[in-house]
């Protein structure tokens, strides 16, 4: 290989590495809830906070947009995704039944120190009631934690693909009237179910919580969609 061939392939290297952390950067904004479905991303933005040039981060965006994270508007610019009514409740139908699953296997296998973990969380969402970023993202916290300890590698990639989905949706900037508390019984029945080693109720409790916050999305959609009008 001349010098000149080991150049070019260090600079295509070099621009395939900043690209990949572009797409990771952006992928993790859109999971973190920092921009929502419909929220337009400028790309004048990621250059500056992630100081670099516009070549990764175009690249970084048809990723994204290839990935199904990001859609193109004429006079917007680049979007973030959002899931459509049919693939919203194929969503949460399978989440239902995952979430169901991970809980029953972390009443199996939790470690005390990670139910401790889940309990700590729990209560910092009960105290995060006016920010519904800071609740989404606790929320979260709390999800990944029930994951987590259910010590299996493969329903953690499942759940992991179906986190991604879940942050195209739409109507988390809404958070109804008296849902913080009742998210909080929710997630309080799961670990007392997963603290008390017992799978089947952890596993129930789990799929009615999901059940639940697929009817708290369908009211908050409508809401953000009048309001919209």
């Amino acid at each position: 290989m001349t010098t000149k061939q080991k150049n070019e392939d260090e600079t295509r290297n070099h621009k395939s590495s900043l690209a990949e952390y572009v797409h990771q950067e952006v992928l993790q904004a859109i999971r973190d809830g920092k921009y929502h479905p419909g929220e337009r991303i400028r790309e004048s933005d990621i250059t500056k906070s992630l100081n670099v040039s516009r070549t990764p981060v175009r690249e970084a965006f048809r990723r994204l947009q290839s990935e199904g994270r990001l859609t193109f508007e004429a006079q917007r610019g680049a979007v973030v995704a959002e899931l459509d009514p049919q693939e919203v409740a194929e969503l949460y139908a399978v989440r239902q039944h995952l979430e169901g699953v991970a809980a029953r296997f972390a009443a199996q296998h939790a470690s005390e120190a990670e139910i401790l973990a889940m309990e700590y969380i729990l209560e910092r969402g009960l105290e995060a009631t006016g920010d519904p970023r800071e609740l989404n993202q606790i929320n979260w916290e709390l999800h990944h934690a029930i994951y987590n300890a259910a010590h299996n590698r493969f329903l953690i990639k499942a759940l992991g693909a179906i986190s991604d989905s879940m942050a195209l949706l739409r109507g988390v900037k809404y958070i109804p009237e008296g849902r913080p508390q009742k998210l909080y019984d929710e997630h309080s029945l799961i670990i007392k179910a997963i603290k008390e080693r017992d799978p089947d109720a952890a596993d129930q409790a789990a799929q009615n919580h999901i059940r639940h916050s697929f009817q708290t999305h369908l009211k908050a959609t409508f809401q953000q969609r009048s309001d919209d009008r």
